[in-house]
């Protein structure tokens, strides 16, 4: 956001962050985004990056208490999780045309990803992160992806959405912002 700021001095900003999901109307917001496999009937959609979930710990962790090889693994092991639905406690895995479901166990849940990403770090367990949450510190070495080679579907998938209501005029400071959205996610990486 500072970068947008420095770049249309004109354009004010109010960011809101919420896990619900906002009326665009009701909350008189302009735009939003949502996680989602497809935007939701009644509002225009672009879709900005994929948003890939993976599984992660400390070398340190790792080196106490084994590296999974399966996600049956995982059962011997203490699992950071989303904890907003007992589903989240199950986790999927794919490889091929394999399909593994696990229930997991862990000491410790919570529904926000940099809380979970601090408890990785902390060397609490094996934490469910978004790639976007964890990338800066897997380069860095600090963390490392447990079961590399299995897709991890979360709970918590598909694709950003940059939504918002269908108008024939787009306001110039809102089609403004969402390209530079749209520009900035371009550079993003992805996990694969």
């Amino acid at each position: 956001m500072p970068e947008f700021l420095r770049r249309y001095p004109k354009v004010d900003v109010q960011l809101i962050l919420e896990d619900r999901h906002v009326d665009l109307i009701d909350d008189n917001v302009d735009l939003s985004i949502r996680i989602t496999d497809s935007p939701p009937p009644g509002l225009v959609g672009r879709q900005l990056l994929p948003i890939e979930h993976l599984l992660c710990a400390t070398p340190q962790y790792l080196a106490q208490h084994g590296i999974p090889r399966h996600p049956h693994d995982l059962l011997e092991h203490s699992c950071i999780y989303l904890g907003e639905t007992p589903g989240d406690a199950r986790w999927k895995f794919r490889q091929g045309g394999k399909a593994v479901t696990i229930g997991v166990r862990g000491r410790y849940a919570a529904n926000h990803t940099g809380v979970r990403l601090d408890a990785v770090l902390q060397h609490v367990g094996i934490g469910s992160l978004p790639y976007f949450t964890a990338r800066h510190v897997l380069d860095e070495g600090a963390l490392v992806q447990v079961l590399p080679d299995w897709d991890f579907i979360a709970s918590y998938h598909g694709d950003a959405w940059l939504l918002h209501s269908p108008t024939r005029y787009l306001p110039p400071k809102l089609r403004v912002f969402i390209d530079y959205l749209v520009e900035c996610m371009a550079r993003e990486p992805t996990l694969r």
